[in-house]
């Protein structure tokens, strides 16, 4: 298993976030519960942030001038990052534009609503961070933005 890197660029230091890494992390995670819906544990002094509902966690955050990253797992998780950016976006940052970091997909952007406006089936996919890597997943047939392809019938 491999990292996804995730780094924002802010013309302030470090946007609209506190000054210290603890509290900026801590404030992040609030802003990410609060867009998704979802509970975001902080865990190792802070540093982790893990959000149990999609088996994910980011965490190693660095900060520096005007600069934050951040490691979560491979694949990485549509729903998870995309909304992370907008917690970022919300507060001044803007992503890297180098090729080995995270960026936004536009076939994700409908990912950027709370967990509950989701459909059952985007929900149980999302839940699957394994299928989500797939080949198939990442195929032109299934980046229109329909996660349904993979869902069994009836979820």
């Amino acid at each position: 298993m491999g990292v996804t890197v995730g780094t924002w660029h802010f013309d302030e230091t470090p946007g609209d976030l506190p000054g210290d890494e603890t509290s900026a992390i801590a404030a992040i995670a609030h802003r990410l519960e609060a867009v998704t819906g979802l509970r975001v544990e902080r865990r190792h002094e802070g540093r982790t942030l893990r959000i149990p509902t999609l088996g994910e966690a980011l965490f190693d955050w660095a900060f520096s001038d005007r600069t934050i990253s951040v490691l979560g797992f491979m694949p990485e998780h549509p729903y998870l990052w995309e909304n992370l950016d907008a917690v970022m976006a919300a507060a001044g940052g803007r992503p890297d534009a180098a090729a080995h970091v995270w960026r936004p997909n536009p076939a994700h952007a409908r990912l950027r609503t709370r967990w509950d406006n989701l459909s059952p089936r985007d929900r149980f996919l999302l839940r699957m961070p394994a299928l989500l890597g797939c080949a198939a997943f990442r195929s032109p047939a299934v980046t229109d933005g329909s996660l349904m392809a993979f869902a069994p019938k009836g979820v």
